[in-house]
């Protein structure tokens, strides 16, 4: 009898049928909306969402702004569960990965209205539009940017330990130039900075400590915090 095959937990064969439907909605995107790829490039180098992009490019309800947004998340969501696989966290199932999928859809959405609720409650925009497209924008580049990372973990075993390490620098890097960008455009719009802060705090900063020390207690021993 021949030797047992050895089975890769991060290359099953659903992830090449994911990134087939994934590269399928990007050129998809690209032949209908070859535009929306400037949003990408708008969400990394910009401080400030163009005027433009506010009137014309940046539609929820498009069908090609909600493909690439689609798109990108779904190269989000597997580099998490690729990352939480390799701390022993989470399953490497496709069940596993439709629920990363769900809570990054989830937490966007969820994002996007608390903004719009805060401008409701305040009855003025201080920037919370601007910045709620930009929240968008930012996720449209983290996608962008994890998106080779996973294929390149899928696919070279011994490069996972690098490329997870660099995929996490760049995602916390791109969250906290994010988070600049909300200082400047809250304060750009007339914002109380101590309003800037409190929604910060408790809105964007506490969620990924928590989230963090729940990672930390559920991982294994040598993650644990002292």
């Amino acid at each position: 009898m021949g030797e047992p095959r050895t089975i890769d937990p991060l290359s099953p064969d659903w992830v090449v049928v994911l990134l087939l439907v994934v590269v399928a909605l990007l050129a998809w995107t690209n032949v209908a909306s070859p535009r929306k790829w400037g949003l990408v490039l708008e969400g990394a180098f910009r401080t400030r969402v163009s005027r433009r992009s506010l009137r014309e490019d940046i539609d929820l309800q498009a069908r090609s702004m909600l493909g690439l947004l689609l798109a990108l998340l779904a190269g989000m969501a597997l580099f998490v569960q690729q990352a939480l696989v390799m701390r022993g966290t989470l399953g490497a199932g496709p069940g596993a990965y439709a629920l990363v999928m769900a809570a990054l859809v989830l937490l966007l959405v969820l994002q996007v209205l608390l903004l719009r609720a805060l401008a409701w409650f305040f009855q003025g925009d201080g920037g919370l539009q601007e910045y709620a497209y930009a929240l968008v924008l930012n996720h449209l580049v983290l996608g962008a940017v994890l998106l080779p990372l996973a294929v390149l973990v899928a696919y070279r075993p011994a490069l996972r330990p690098a490329l997870l390490s660099t995929g996490a620098v760049l995602a916390v890097l791109i969250v906290v130039l994010r988070w600049g960008r909300a200082v400047f455009i809250g304060r750009s719009s007339g914002m109380p900075f101590r309003h800037i802060f409190l929604y910060l705090c408790a809105a964007e900063i506490l969620p990924v400590l928590l989230a963090l020390r729940t990672l930390q207690h559920h991982g294994p021993p040598a993650f644990h915090l002292p």
